[in-house]
């Protein structure tokens, strides 16, 4: 589905990893693009750091989460 292949920690591939990638640049992309008028798009919308960070935050928050449910089914199935 993708051109590249993340891995996780453990060496296995990471679908989730991909989406918190694609999603981290998209989120970076509209920091960056604030404010500033495009010409197909019109104006982009502002974004200040608090939206910024709490975006991010989000996004990370489910990949950690995602990392820490698969840590906690593995570790007590060991």
């Amino acid at each position: 589905m993708f051109l590249f292949s993340l891995k996780d920690s453990r060496g296995r591939e990471s679908t989730t990893l991909a989406f918190v990638s694609a999603s981290w640049l998209a989120l970076w992309l509209k920091f960056v693009l604030a404010g500033v008028t495009l010409p197909l798009f019109g104006l982009v919308p502002p974004m200040s750091a608090t939206e910024f960070g709490l975006a991010v935050a989000g996004v990370l928050a489910i990949w950690l989460g995602r990392e820490w449910t698969d840590k906690t089914i593995k570790g007590s199935a060991d």
